[in-house]
């Protein structure tokens, strides 16, 4: 990860067109990073929403799925 901070930011002052550049190029990431975090999101809901029904199944619908994957995998 790119940090943009170094011990001379500590006192305001010009900075390079390089320094400049770099700031560009990391607020350009932006809208990247957060289609990103929308996704890794979305997929944590639908995890946690799965996680959720599996607890409300009976003994034997758990055991009729895992028997199902159990022959999908064997296939």
């Amino acid at each position: 990860m790119t940090s943009i901070h170094d011990e001379s930011d500590s006192a305001p002052g010009p900075r390079s067109h390089e320094q400049i550049a770099e700031l560009f190029k990391i607020a350009s990431r932006e809208a990247d990073a957060i289609r990103r975090l929308s996704g890794c999101v979305e997929q944590l809901q639908q995890a946690q929403e799965a996680k959720h029904t599996l607890a409300t199944l009976s003994p034997c619908e758990i055991r009729g799925a895992i028997e199902l994957r159990r022959l999908r995998e064997a296939t």
